[in-house]
């Protein structure tokens, strides 16, 4: 909202106003406290039968399915390519053997142009870029074995479905934009570039987030 919407909104007569201020901790617990919930529940992605049923026939249960989110509204937020890559195949040869990929991505051009690399990098992915609506989306997520993006609607998207999720993060900050849920991990570059991540770094996120998930 706006300037001109914000102050529209204080004219509107109601017996009770929810006013979001800036507050520290997480977003989820920011807007848990303008409605007074407290505990902030936990975000669920709500799917139906034949969302699922799309699902299925998009996404195998017979091989770890690794989900990428490559893209990101914002160039300094998108981790390179290659690394993704790399990664994935970092967990084909160690936890998850004979995974597959799949990566995610919005609708429109642009969004295709930014995954594209990452297809040809790998091409045995599946391709689930712009074909799916978001609840179709969360279906897919949910049978992913675990999905690694960068800071984005898809990673909160994955962490909603249930979907062990890392994020990966850079600029943004990670003590208000984690992704949020009971398998919901995070791996900060060393500074604000993503590009100073490192496979290494996100393998070891990626290995704890899977051994939790193993255990809960």
């Amino acid at each position: 909202m706006d300037i001109r919407g914000s102050a529209l909104a204080w004219m509107v007569p109601t017996r009770r106003r929810a006013v979001m201020r800036r507050r520290p901790g997480h977003k989820i617990v920011q807007l848990a406290a303008v409605l007074g919930v407290d505990p902030p529940p936990v975000p669920v992605a709500w799917t139906a039968p034949e969302d699922r049923a799309r699902a299925a026939a998009l996404v195998p249960t017979t091989r770890p399915v690794i989900g990428l989110g490559p893209t990101a509204n914002w160039a300094p937020k998108i981790w390179p390519v290659d690394r993704f890559a790399a990664l994935f195949h970092a967990l084909r040869a160690g936890p998850l053997p004979d995974a597959v990929p799949a990566v995610f991505a919005g609708p429109g051009k642009e969004e295709r142009s930014l995954a594209a690399p990452l297809l040809a990098a790998l091409p045995d992915a599946i391709d689930l870029v712009g074909r799916l609506s978001l609840p179709e989306v969360a279906a897919c997520l949910a049978r992913c074995t675990v999905f690694i993006g960068n800071d984005s609607g898809l990673m909160h998207l994955a962490a909603s479905a249930g979907t062990p999720t890392l994020g990966l993060f850079g600029p943004t900050p990670s003590k208000e934009y984690a992704p949020a849920g009971h398998r919901a991990r995070m791996v900060m570059s060393p500074n604000s570039r993503m590009e100073d991540l490192s496979v290494d770094a996100a393998m070891a996120a990626a290995s704890r987030l899977l051994l939790a998930a193993e255990a809960a």
